[in-house]
């Protein structure tokens, strides 16, 4: 249930312009290596904290000999404007693994994935060895521990009412029971489950668990309507930064939002998370 959006900014493009660096970057609009190639692939974790990026770098020499020396890393950046939020994760292999709290940054945030020195390099330029332009050939160039080699996608989650909530196992209630208890300092959802149901919600694809959530995600925002349906401003729930980009998220997606008179908690549930149904051929 997941959602983000990926914008590839690694991809040369059909600019006759390269950009004013003083060294070659592997990046949109930068011809420095003209047959290179930055994918980047994104995956969410079931525990909605952890997240997976999958760095692949093609027919570029010179970055591809750095990072087999161990001279240049794999980076991933994470950003939240709304909470000035700004920290990078490094790693040594193409599959990254990157932790962040999304409760605690006010909005779904940014990634962006790089490749950056590791150590200060001086390097002279060889454009058929390091698949470089050729009006880098020659040169001596030095690239400063930090600098980015490659600049690649930017991924940013979908706002979502799934980043509000956080799974806690209960014993004291039954194994298919659960209640929903809100928290503060950040605002979010914190959903007591018993201990089968708990277990069971761990695993993702599973139609039972979609079900479940969808039910769950209902009573999130019978909720928000029965005790946030007063608007006060910024004295109110708007004051609260991942309500507030919630409520945002709800509006752009034609659903209103809590305050509204005909906004129907188990209506919008089913917009954005909608049960799976048979096939019709298998319907009698």
């Amino acid at each position: 249930m997941t959602g983000y959006v990926t914008v590839d900014v690694a991809t040369p493009s059909a600019s006759n312009a390269i950009r004013s660096h003083d060294h070659p970057v592997l990046e949109s609009g930068n011809l420095s290596f003209p047959k290179g190639r930055y994918s980047v692939g994104f995956r969410a974790r079931p525990d909605g904290r952890s997240y997976e990026i999958y760095h692949n770098i093609e027919k570029v020499p010179l970055i591809e000999t750095l990072v087999r020396q161990g001279r240049a890393k794999f980076a991933c950046v994470v950003s939240s404007p709304l909470s000035a939020h700004r920290s990078i994760h490094v790693s040594s292999c193409e599959r990254q693994l990157v932790e962040c709290d999304n409760n605690e940054l006010g909005e779904p945030p940014f990634f962006t994935a790089m490749v950056v020195s590791a150590e200060d390099i001086d390097i002279v330029i060889d454009s058929e060895r390091d698949g470089v332009h050729s009006i880098w050939s020659g040169q001596n160039v030095k690239f400063y521990r930090g600098a980015r080699l490659a600049l690649g996608s930017v991924v940013q989650l979908q706002s979502s009412i799934l980043h509000l909530l956080s799974l806690h196992e209960d014993d004291t209630l039954g194994d298919g029971q659960f209640v929903v208890d809100t928290a503060s300092e950040p605002f979010r959802f914190r959903v007591k489950v018993g201990t089968k149901l708990h277990k069971g919600l761990r695993y993702p694809n599973n139609m039972l668990r979609d079900h479940i959530m969808t039910h769950i995600v209902t009573a999130c925002l019978a909720h928000l309507k029965s005790e946030y349906s007063n608007d006060d401003g910024d004295e109110g729930w708007r004051s609260i930064p991942n309500l507030r980009s919630f409520a945002e998220h709800l509006e752009q997606n034609g659903h209103g939002h809590w305050c509204n008179s005909e906004f129907y908690p188990e209506k919008v549930s089913t917009a954005l998370y909608p049960h799976l149904l048979p096939s019709d051929n298998t319907v009698d």
